[in-house]
């Protein structure tokens, strides 16, 4: 039984781990002027637009 919950206790430790990485992973993208907000500068200067009116 203690190998059992030591076995428990090493994957909630783990997916914690995870789950928080994916949090700062995730803020990182949506906050203002974040990676989302460069990579479609970057897409709009490397693409034409070709609606200018």
């Amino acid at each position: 039984m203690t190998k059992f919950f030591a076995i428990l206790m090493a994957l909630v430790f783990t997916l914690g781990i995870i789950v928080s990485a994916m949090g700062t992973v995730n803020e990182a993208i949506v906050k203002e002027d974040g990676l989302r907000d460069r990579a479609v500068s970057w897409i709009n200067q490397a693409v034409p637009s070709t609606n200018d009116h």
